[in-house]
């Protein structure tokens, strides 16, 4: 008579034993895998939005005070590149409102301080190019006016409630017109995901040194206003998908934007998002030396 074979209980229990520890090993790779992929997809998406975005400003912003009479940009230089009053304007503009000129502490933002806006104008040198809105150039005796700032994006990922994103709302005028066409819109969406937008203009002091202020403490001087020499961008972006809300993964909600320390508000979304601060100082080559 054959003797049976077969496992024994104990044996049986050290297999189920070793089974469970390897499941739980693959489960646990898979899921670091994922939140891995997540996370760097997030970070990829988030570098190439805001560097496509800030290349986009850079570009646009460097034509700024194109094709104008003097170098010289403050408050008071009509046609000047960068818009901060009405006096920047022809007279029969004066009546345009104050909330379309560049402005501090002004916009939308998901953190205790509002965001900036920036407004600039230049004349085209030649045709054939485009405004940040995407319409073409057609003749270079218009003035092109573009504004950046923050809007609600209306286009979002399932549990946002409020995604901000920043816009370029561009505008023309001409000599032989009374009124700014195509100005004062919603703009076209140029980066997406930015929590807050911060501007610093780059000034000439009488020391002939260069110091940073904002467009509001620019405007509270008093007297004649140093000239504009360029201008300070700072950013706080965040990934468009949410990337988990992982204790290894999560970011402390406190940033420095330039000058200012800020902070992710509750209706940011703060958990669960990559955020960088991105910067761009960028001089306004048409504002160096003189024209007179």
């Amino acid at each position: 008579m054959r003797k049976q074979q077969g496992y024994t209980l104990i044996e049986l229990m050290i297999a189920l034993a070793l089974g469970l520890i390897i499941v739980a090993a693959v489960v646990l790779l898979l899921l670091v895998g994922v939140r891995s992929n997540a996370m760097q997809q997030g970070v990829a998406d988030l570098q190439d939005d805001a560097n496509f975005g800030l290349n986009y400003i850079t570009q646009d912003i460097r034509l700024a005070n194109l094709k104008t009479a003097t170098a010289k940009i403050n408050d008071q230089t009509v046609y000047g590149g960068i818009v901060l009053s009405l006096h920047n304007l022809p007279e029969k503009f004066h009546n345009l409102s104050s909330i379309l000129l560049s402005r501090s502490d002004f916009g939308l933002s998901h953190v205790a301080q509002k965001s900036d806006q920036l407004v600039i104008q230049y004349r085209p040198m030649t045709t054939g190019g485009f405004d940040c809105e995407g319409r073409r150039i057609d003749d270079t005796n218009s003035t092109i006016i573009q504004r950046y700032f923050l809007r609600i994006d209306n286009v979002k990922e399932s549990g946002e409630e409020q995604p901000l994103s920043l816009a370029c709302d561009a505008g023309r005028y001409s000599d032989d017109s009374d009124v700014i066409l195509d100005y004062g819109d919603n703009g076209e969406i140029i980066m997406k995901r930015v929590d807050h937008f911060h501007v610093l203009l780059s000034i000439s002091t009488d020391q002939n040194l260069r110091r940073y202020i904002s467009i509001q403490d620019y405007m509270a001087l008093e007297g004649d206003k140093p000239r504009i020499l360029g201008v300070l961008l700072g950013a706080l972006t965040r990934s468009v998908q949410n990337v988990g809300k992982d204790k290894s993964i999560e970011q402390n909600n406190h940033f420095t934007v330039l000058d200012q320390n800020v902070v992710v508000q509750s209706n940011g979304l703060p958990k669960g998002y990559i955020r960088r601060v991105v910067s761009q100082e960028i001089a306004l080559r048409n504002a160096l030396g003189e024209r007179e």
